[in-house]
């Protein structure tokens, strides 16, 4: 409800939390973990040692504040928290970005009306924060963001009890989440081990005290929060970055981590939050995090393909509508892994430039349709969206304004593209500068026609290429792949120059019928005797969710056989579309 005039006006005396400086604290929360994230990178043990905590609650926080940015005219205090929590939860990297989304989705929630709070509003509002991030996270453990918040929380209640201004509450909860922040080394042994603060809760306290500075009207300075690199204790009067500079020599020891992170969000519009948790945790996952309709989850140690597969298969029983996949080890530059891209943005991270992270990296925007394509253009580095989706062409337009770099989308049909390019033309004519500074970056589209050239282009795919060559090696590998698809027919027909039954499958080349068989495989064969005619030495069978694995497997096996000069992969890509595609390079 809205508070009235007379209500608590020691707190209105001392300090108004309102719209105008909510948006402040949200624009100096970028330029703050702009600064801090290399340091809090270097500290990144726990859940994992991949060294990227601090980057991903900085992508977090941008946008959040990008959603405050597009809001149109004046704003209230729940306004612009509500567009944060939105904007956070749609931007987030990592299970610590979503476990900071949830909170401010919790904050937002409780200040819902309440354009200027009390120090009892202020309170209740973190309690909430607390509450729904220790919900969110399947296996909540000691020494971690909740412990913190919970901390935090719980300072906010006992001073609001006391009467407390709201000024003197944020203030005590600053210090309060300083001590917790000092409390997590001795109460989770992989901290304890490495002589470190937990990543994720530094950056919290980082954002707490960037809120006191802020409603205090104190300008951000030496004053920030800083932790030394012998235990994470602060150091008084350090400055953060040169404190944090030289903790990753103590950090090292951590266990180098393996497996997948698996990011996505969910089509089905019911929370299904607390039975996917579980399902997810009994199907093996770790570091799970659900926050509807946003799922974040990890393979087990060591886990591979088979096991995020698995992962995959459940979170898509609520739709997966888009996805990213992490390869831990990679990100970790784990020499044996995925190589020097990964290797190279993990060191990016740990920099802790000026420049915005990731900005000179490229991204890559890849439509498909089937779990299984979506699976293998993730694991190559994409975002892949499924094409079918009724939110299809929104989930693009965000995952355009999530990126940090240039950015290159791949519709996988000729009406997936026109679609694209109408939608995302809306926004490249708007010219809105954000009050970040800079122009947005226009996505480019390109004519990518089916899965195979897809797929193709994928392939090649560098982040830290050259946009302009990059664009050059897609748009070749995609144009250069000669492609057909064998499908099904859903029923007869009988006029026409083919006539078919329901069932026939029919062997389609650049959108038009070219015959009709009367087996599966023996049309595939024929499709790649015909394609391969002109030459090529890959050839990529994309396999519908009809096609079972041992023929897939065997209709590989054939063409190699018959074709000793070309290499045949099969992907299982399960769509619905056809039964199955084939590209030649």
């Amino acid at each position: 409800m809205q508070r009235s005039d007379e209500e608590h006006p020691d707190d209105r005396a001392a300090v108004r939390l309102n719209a105008r400086l909510a948006t402040s604290w949200a624009r100096r929360t970028v330029e703050r973990l702009r600064r801090e994230r290399g340091g809090i990178n270097a500290i990144n043990v726990f859940p994992v040692a991949d060294g990227d905590t601090g980057s991903n609650l900085y992508l977090t926080v941008r946008s959040a504040y990008r959603a405050v940015e597009e809001l149109e005219g004046p704003a209230t205090l729940p306004e612009v928290v509500s567009a944060m929590a939105t904007g956070a939860l749609r931007g987030a990297r990592g299970n610590s970005g979503l476990i900071l989304s949830v909170a401010l989705r919790g904050v937002a929630d409780a200040l819902e009306g309440i354009d200027v709070p009390a120090a009892g509003d202020f309170a209740e509002a973190l309690s909430l924060a607390a509450a729904r991030a220790r919900e969110a996270v399947e296996t909540p453990v000691d020494g971690t963001m909740v412990t913190v918040l919970d901390a935090m929380a719980e300072e906010a209640q006992l001073r609001a009890t006391a009467g407390d201004s709201l000024v003197a509450l944020v203030e005590a909860v600053r210090d309060r989440s300083r001590t917790a922040l000092r409390e997590t080394t001795g109460q989770l042994p992989v901290l304890r081990e490495n002589q470190v603060v937990d990543a994720g809760s530094s950056g919290i306290v980082e954002l707490f005290d960037l809120l006191y500075l802020t409603v205090t009207g104190m300008e951000p300075g030496g004053k920030a929060a800083a932790w030394s690199a012998g235990n994470g204790a602060p150091a008084s009067g350090a400055d953060p970055a040169r404190a944090r500079s030289t903790v990753p020599s103590r950090a090292v020891a951590a266990p180098r981590p393996t497996g997948l992170e698996l990011v996505a969000h969910l089509g089905e519009a019911k929370d299904r939050a607390r039975p996917l948790r579980r399902a997810l945790a009994k199907a093996g996952g770790t570091s799970i995090v659900v926050s509807w309709p946003m799922a974040h989850v990890h393979t087990a140690s060591g886990g591979g393909p088979q096991e995020a597969l698995q992962l995959l298969e459940v979170l898509d029983r609520h739709t997966v509508v888009d996805l990213r996949i992490e390869d831990l080890a990679a990100a970790h530059g784990d020499p044996g892994s995925h190589g020097d891209a990964s290797e190279h943005s993990h060191v990016s991270a740990q920099t802790g430039g000026d420049e915005d992270a990731g900005s000179g990296r490229c991204h890559v925007i890849a439509l498909a349709d089937g779990l299984g394509l979506m699976f293998a253009l993730a694991s190559s580095g994409a975002l892949a969206v499924r094409a079918d989706a009724a939110d299809a062409v929104a989930a693009v337009r965000a995952g355009v304004a999530a990126a940090e770099g240039p950015c290159f989308v791949l519709p996988d049909s000729p009406q997936t593209h026109a679609a694209l390019r109408e939608a995302l033309a809306v926004r490249g004519r708007s010219g809105r500068r954000g009050r970040t500074g800079g122009a947005e970056r226009e996505p480019r589209l390109i004519r990518t026609r089916d899965a195979a050239s897809v797929l193709a282009a994928v392939a090649v795919f560098d982040p830290h290429a050259d946009p302009e060559d990059l664009l050059e090696d897609m748009v070749a590998s995609a144009s250069g792949t000669r492609s057909g698809c064998v499908v099904l027919a859903e029923r007869a027909q009988a006029a026409g120059p083919l006539m078919y039954s329901q069932g026939d499958p029919l062997t389609c080349i650049d959108g038009r019928m070219r015959g009709v068989g009367s087996v599966p495989e023996t049309s595939v064969l024929e499709l790649v005797h015909r394609l391969l005619g002109a030459g090529g030495e890959l050839v990529t069978l994309i396999a519908g969710g009809q096609v079972p694995p041992a023929v897939g497997e065997a209709l590989r096996a054939r063409i190699e056989e018959e074709h000793p000069h070309a290499e045949a992969v099969l992907v299982a890509g399960g769509q619905e579309s056809s039964w199955m595609v084939v590209g030649v390079e």
